[in-house]
């Protein structure tokens, strides 16, 4: 009985929660978090990322786009490039290589203007449930604090994170009272897009645990 009024309570709070995103998500990032001047080496472009190409002494051949959700570009004289996948610095040496059968000796830069974001879903005992927006390098413990933290009814040590990954769904569980502490580092992990933060009510058994984000995947359609 105490599982299916759980289980109520949740749905009229995700409802009410994804019905009012206005409040529940989280404002645009300013632009200097979403605005990059400088790109990490490591960081893949993706559909959505919004790039400056600069190809020196040539303004014509220069351009500002968004990678098209095939990971598609188009530019002048080369026409599309399959840009997705690849790191600034691997795209800078392709489009000098596909430029050098026009040009003499170009130079192309690449600028990550504006970074995609992707949607995750933050439920459970917050403060303030709802979907926000995923941005470069968000954690487990940044989506925690962008939703108010947890309230007072949580089970921090219960929490989950739902994740899909080639086609399955799987559940990893987050000890977030020793995240917040500082003591499991390893365990704030990097969020991916679509992934469902869970944190429990404390007295929550897993079996209620799991029915919960069960509806809560149904519902979001994950």
């Amino acid at each position: 009985m105490k599982a299916r009024i759980a289980t109520l309570s949740l749905l009229i709070l995700l409802i009410a929660s994804l019905a009012d995103c206005s409040t529940a998500a989280a404002p645009p990032p300013p632009p200097a978090t979403n605005t990059s001047t400088t790109t990490p080496d490591n960081y893949v472009l993706g559909s959505g990322d919004q790039i400056e190409i600069d190809v020196l002494g040539e303004p014509d051949l220069s351009r500002t786009v968004t990678i098209k959700p095939d990971g598609i570009i188009s530019l002048p004289l080369i026409n599309q490039v399959k840009v997705v996948g690849k790191t600034v610095s691997q795209l800078e040496a392709e489009l000098v290589r596909m430029y050098s059968k026009y040009l003499k000796a170009p130079t192309v830069s690449v600028l990550v203007r504006q970074f995609r974001v992707s949607p995750i879903y933050v439920m459970g005992e917050v403060s303030k449930p709802g979907r926000y927006d995923l941005t470069y390098e968000m954690t487990f413990l940044d989506a925690l604090t962008l939703a108010g933290g947890a309230t007072g009814k949580a089970n921090l040590d219960g929490a989950q994170i739902v994740r899909v990954e080639n086609g399955k769904s799987k559940t990893i569980p987050i000890k977030a009272n020793q995240v917040i502490q500082g003591k499991e580092a390893t365990q704030n992990l990097k969020l991916q897009s679509g992934d469902l933060i869970f944190v429990p009510q404390r007295g929550m058994g897993i079996m209620d645990i799991l029915n919960n984000i069960g509806l809560l995947k149904l519902i979001l359609g994950l």
